[in-house]
C-alpha cells in the first residue's frame, strides 16, 4: 500500500535537535492515528527546511513551497513566520491550490487553502499583555517594536490593548529587527518614565533587551509577546530573556498535552515539556483527521476534510483547548488559553527544546469587569 505525503516547510533554521523535536512529535502523531484506524495508510513526511524573513528572504520559502507541491504532498505544515506566509499567500490561494497550515499569528493569512492553528497572535496577544499589567497595577508602559509585519500589527492592537484595560503608552520605539545595541532605543525609553516595558516583535532582537538593560538602574515589568518563544532555538536561549513575561503556549495544567508527553517519552526516550512539541503533535493529529475525512484522497479532498474537524482535544495551551474547522473558519482555537504568559526559571538548565520548559507559568488570561479594568489607580483613558 502506498503511503500519503505531507509537506513540511520548515522557513526558520534551527538547532538539528530542536528540528527533531518536531519531527518526532509529528511521526508520533501520525503513527497513532494509523494504529488507531483513523487513516489506511501510512504517512510519509517530505521536509523542506529554509531560511525565511527575517534572516533570509520570503523567495527562497515560495520555492520550497513549489518543491513540496512537485513532489505530490496533500497537505503542507508551514510555513510558519508572518512575512512569509503573507508572501506565499497569493501563490497558495491562486495558483498551487494544497491545503496549507500555518503556525503564523496574523489574521491575513486565512483564505481558501490558508488554515492556521496558532503559535501566538499578532491581534490577540497585546490584549494578553495588557490584561497582565492591568491586573499587576501598571498605569504606563513604553512600547519597543519590530519594524516588520509582526511588530507593526503588534502595535497597532497592542494600542487598543491598552485603552481597552486603562494602560497609557508613554513611548513607541521602533527598531530594526535585526539590531543588537539597543542601548539608544531603551535609553528613550527609560527617560519616558514608564511603569513597564513591552517588546512586541519576532523575537530576534528580543535576546539583546537585557544587555542593553543593564547598568541603566531601570527595573520596570517587562513583558513581550510570543518572541518569547524564539529565544529556545537562539544561542543564548531563556537565559537570554531572564525576568521577561513572555507569551507561551505551554502549560503543565494541560492533560491532553501531559499525556501525550508521557507517550512521547515511552517512545522517543526524551521529554521535550514545552510549547513546541505539543504543538507540533497538535498540527499532526489535525492534519491526520482532515486526511481521514478526506474524499477523494487528493489536496481538494483534504481540503474539505480539513473544514469537517470539530472539537479536536489540544495538547497546546491551557486545560480545555479544542480545535475546529469550518467551511469559512480557517482559526482553529476555541479558548482564550491558546496562550499564556511564562517567565524562564532561573534555577533551569535548559540547553534546548529537547527537555522542560525551562520556564514558570505566570499568568492566564483574566476576564475583568468594566469598573476592574478602568476604575484603577486613576489611569489616563
Amino acid at each position: 500500500m502506498s503511503s500519503m505525503k505531507v509537506g513540511v516547510l520548515q522557513d526558520f533554521l534551527m538547532p538539528p535537535a530542536s528540528q527533531q523535536v518536531m519531527l518526532d512529535a509529528l511521526r508520533l502523531a501520525f503513527d497513532e492515528s494509523y494504529a488507531d484506524g483513523e487513516i489506511d495508510r501510512p504517512v510519509e513526511l517530505v521536509l523542506r527546511a529554509v531560511d525565511g524573513l527575517p534572516r533570509g528572504t520570503s523567495f527562497d520559502v515560495l520555492n520550497a513551497w513549489k518543491e513540496l507541491e512537485a513532489e505530490g504532498v496533500l497537505v503542507i505544515f508551514g510555513p510558519w513566520a508572518s512575512d512569509n506566509v503573507l508572501a506565499i499567500r497569493p501563490y497558495v490561494e491562486d495558483v498551487g491550490h494544497i491545503p496549507t497550515l500555518s503556525m503564523s499569528g496574523t489574521d491575513r493569512w486565512y483564505g481558501e487553502w490558508c488554515f492556521c492553528i496558532n503559535n501566538g497572535s499578532l491581534p490577540e496577544e497585546p490584549y494578553l499583555l495588557s490584561n497582565y499589567l492591568g491586573v499587576r497595577g501598571v498605569e504606563s508602559v513604553a512600547v519597543v517594536y519590530d519594524k516588520c509585519v509582526p511588530g507593526e500589527e503588534y502595535t497597532r492592537f497592542f494600542r487598543d490593548a491598552c485603552a481597552f484595560d486603562g494602560v497609557k503608552i508613554a513611548i513607541e520605539e521602533p527598531i530594526n529587527m535585526l539590531d543588537t545595541d539597543l542601548s539608544p532605543a531603551l535609553a528613550r525609553l527609560q527617560a519616558s518614565g514608564a511603569d513597564a516595558i513591552a517588546y512586541l516583535g519576532w523575537g530576534l532582537t528580543a535576546t539583546h533587551l537585557n544587555t542593553a538593560l543593564d547598568g541603566t538602574g531601570w527595573d520596570p515589568v517587562k513583558v513581550m509577546s510570543s518572541g518569547f518563544m524564539a529565544a529556545p532555538f537562539l544561542p543564548g536561549g531563556l537565559k537570554s530573556i531572564a525576568g521577561w513575561v513572555g507569551v507561551d503556549q505551554y502549560d503543565e495544567d494541560n492533560v491532553v498535552g501531559q499525556d501525550f508527553l508521557d507517550r512521547f517519552e515511552a517512545r522517543f526516550g526524551y521529554r521535550p515539556a514545552n510549547f513546541f512539541s505539543v504543538l507540533c503533535y497538535d498540527f499532526g493529529v489535525v492534519i491526520a483527521r482532515g486526511l481521514s475525512k478526506a474524499t477523494p484522497l487528493s489536496p481538494d479532498g483534504v481540503k474539505e476534510g480539513l473544514e469537517k474537524v470539530k472539537m479536536v482535544p489540544a495538547a497546546t495551551g491551557g486545560p480545555g483547548g479544542v480545535f475546529s474547522f469550518g467551511p469559512h473558519a480557517r482559526r482553529a482555537w476555541l479558548t482564550p488559553h491558546f496562550i499564556v504568559l511564562r517567565e524562564p526559571d532561573p534555577t533551569a538548565e535548559v540547553a534546548d527544546l529537547t527537555s522542560g520548559p525551562g520556564s514558570i507559568l505566570r499568568h492566564r488570561y483574566t476576564a475583568r469587569s468594566r469598573s476592574e479594568r478602568l476604575g484603577t489607580a486613576g489611569r489616563t483613558q
